[in-house]
C-alpha cells in the first residue's frame, strides 16, 4: 500500500514540474513525432500534420532529463565560445585531427589574393590589402579545397577496395551530417571533415560508399563497414565527442 502511494506521489509531483520551453513545428514528411535541439539549445518537436498538439508536451514530459542534459553542454559549449581568442590572433583548431593555431597576418606588399601557410603548428592567413573577406571565410575556402582533395583522394582509395563507386562526390556545408549517400549514388561530405584526424575521416568515406549498397544501418550494412574499417565504434565516438568543437571552430 505505501509503496504504491510512493509510486503515484511520485508521478504528480512529475507532473507539477513545468516542462522546459520547447517550440513545435508540422512537417508534412514526418510520420512520427521528433524530439531535437537546436544549436542554440531549443528544444524543437516536429509533428505530422494531423497529430494532436497533446504529442508534443508529451514527448517533452518524457524526454525531460534529455532535454537538460543537452542543453546544459550547449550552455557549457556556449560560454567557452565567448572566451576564446579571436580567430587569427591565436585560436586553435584542428587540422588533420592536430591543433593548430590561426594567425592572420596584413601583407603590405600589394598582392590582390590572400595565401594560407601551414607551418610548426600554426596556420598563417596573409591577406591583402584589398581583401574584403574576414579571416573565416578566408580559412573556411581554404579548408573546403583541402578537404575536397583528401576526401577525393580516400573515396578513390576506398572504392578500389570495396567495390563501391559513387557516381559523384560533393563537398557540401551540413549543419548535422557528417556525410549522407543519395538514390543516385552521389556521395556529399561536411567539409569540416578536413579538421579530422585522417582515420576518422576515412570511416566516414568507409561508411558512406556501404550506404550505396546498404541504405539502412542494418546489421548487413555493419557487417560491410566493419569488413574494411576495423573500429567504426571508436570513430563514432570521436565524432560525437569533438562535434562542438569542429562545428563551431571558425565562429
Amino acid at each position: 500500500m505505501d509503496r504504491w502511494a510512493s509510486s503515484i506521489g511520485a508521478v504528480e509531483a512529475a507532473r507539477s514540474v513545468p516542462l522546459p520551453e520547447f517550440q513545435v513545428r508540422r512537417s508534412t514528411r514526418a510520420r512520427r513525432s521528433r524530439l531535437t535541439i537546436t544549436d542554440r539549445g531549443d528544444a524543437v518537436v516536429v509533428l505530422p500534420v494531423r497529430a494532436p498538439e497533446h504529442m508534443a508536451a508529451d514527448l517533452v514530459s518524457r524526454h525531460r532529463r534529455w532535454i537538460d542534459n543537452h542543453q546544459r553542454r550547449i550552455r557549457a559549449r556556449m560560454s567557452a565560445l565567448e572566451f576564446r581568442r579571436q580567430l587569427g590572433a591565436g585560436r586553435e583548431i584542428l587540422f588533420h585531427g592536430e591543433p593548430h593555431r590561426v594567425v592572420s597576418i596584413a601583407a603590405i606588399d600589394g598582392r590582390r589574393r590572400a595565401i594560407i601557410n601551414v607551418t610548426d603548428g600554426r596556420i598563417v592567413v596573409t591577406t591583402s590589402l584589398l581583401e574584403e573577406r574576414t579571416t573565416a571565410a578566408i580559412l573556411e575556402a581554404w579548408l573546403r579545397e583541402q578537404a575536397r582533395a583528401a576526401i577525393e583522394q580516400r573515396v578513390l582509395a576506398r572504392s578500389t577496395e570495396t567495390d563501391l563507386a559513387p557516381s559523384q562526390v560533393t563537398i557540401r556545408n551540413q549543419k548535422t551530417r557528417w556525410g549522407s549517400a543519395s538514390r543516385r549514388g552521389t556521395l556529399s561530405f561536411n567539409w569540416r571533415l578536413v579538421m579530422s584526424p585522417p582515420h576518422i575521416l576515412d570511416y566516414v568515406v568507409v561508411h558512406e560508399l556501404a550506404h550505396l549498397r546498404e541504405a539502412g544501418h542494418s546489421k548487413a550494412f555493419w557487417r560491410l563497414v566493419d569488413r574494411f574499417f576495423s573500429d567504426s565504434r571508436g570513430a563514432r565516438r570521436w565524432l560525437r565527442e569533438h562535434h562542438d568543437e569542429v562545428r563551431h571552430a571558425l565562429d
